[in-house]
């Protein structure tokens, strides 16, 4: 199998900012194998998926040895993006086929740009290593499971939502000034499920690229080791913004590929 040493090296920044952030498996991941290594889009959501569990578990282990995650909040959100995932999958898999799925590229981009406004948002919010969040006693008990929902379907779609749309809800439901450490752990156990009922679904699908994963994976285990370790001491205002821009970008070059 030839080894393409540049997706290695993307597949290394990716896991890196997975481990930050608890955002970058899908929502850069995806439209970068779309926009830069000319993965067909199918292919590029589910070997993603395959990918973001893999990244993620590896990250969230290092998140729970620092005792850096809510599970009582992450079970929560599990009443509604489990059944929301199997929903999303059910929509893509059994509904549509591979000739069938270039309308996936749309909610892709749209969801993708919500995150990027999201991080944006998040960016000028944050405060060293707190985030202020909105306090769990404002909201009503049926957030958690229908956010949940919400992100589990999208994620089923198109690979993406379950780290910067997951933070979002995750900043609603916790109590105000949150360590941030904690909201990138409870973000990455809360994906685990998610991806890996979506990706082994699509992969059933036959829609998988293995050695593409491979490749992936070389590069994001390294990385997503290197970001758990040191997250919480980098600025989270300037890793936000960063990831925000970046975002944008790859918005801009898939849109304009895609009309191209």
């Amino acid at each position: 199998m030839e080894i393409n040493w540049v997706l290695v090296a993307t597949a290394f920044f990716v896991g890196a900012l997975v481990g930050l952030t608890g955002v970058g498996a899908g929502a850069v991941m995806t439209p970068t194998l779309v926009g830069f290594f000319g993965v067909g889009l199918p292919v590029a959501i589910a070997t993603d998926l395959i990918f973001a569990t893999v990244t993620k578990l590896i990250g969230a282990s290092f998140h729970h040895r620092q005792g850096s995650i809510n599970w009582a909040l992450a079970k929560r959100l599990w009443l509604g993006s489990i059944p929301g995932t199997f929903l999303g999958v059910a929509m893509v898999v059994f509904v549509v086929t591979k000739e069938q799925t270039s309308w996936l590229l749309w909610p892709l981009v749209a969801i993708v740009l919500v995150t990027a406004i999201t991080l944006g948002r998040r960016a000028l919010t944050a405060s060293g290593d707190r985030v202020t969040g909105s306090g769990p006693k404002s909201l009503p008990n049926w957030t958690a499971p229908a956010g949940g929902f919400g992100i589990g379907s999208a994620v089923a779609l198109t690979s993406v939502g379950a780290g910067a749309l997951g933070m979002a809800l995750l900043v609603r439901l916790s109590p105000r000034d949150v360590n941030a450490r904690e909201l990138v752990g409870t973000d990455l156990v809360h994906a685990i499920p998610i991806a890996l009922i979506a990706g082994g679904a699509y992969g059933f699908a036959g829609f998988v690229s293995w050695p593409l994963l491979i490749a992936m994976l070389m590069g994001s285990l390294p990385g997503v080791i290197l970001g758990s370790l040191i997250a919480g001491k980098l600025s989270a205002r300037i890793l936000n913004g960063g990831l925000a821009m970046i975002l944008f970008a790859v918005v801009i070059i898939v849109v304009s590929r895609a009309t191209g």
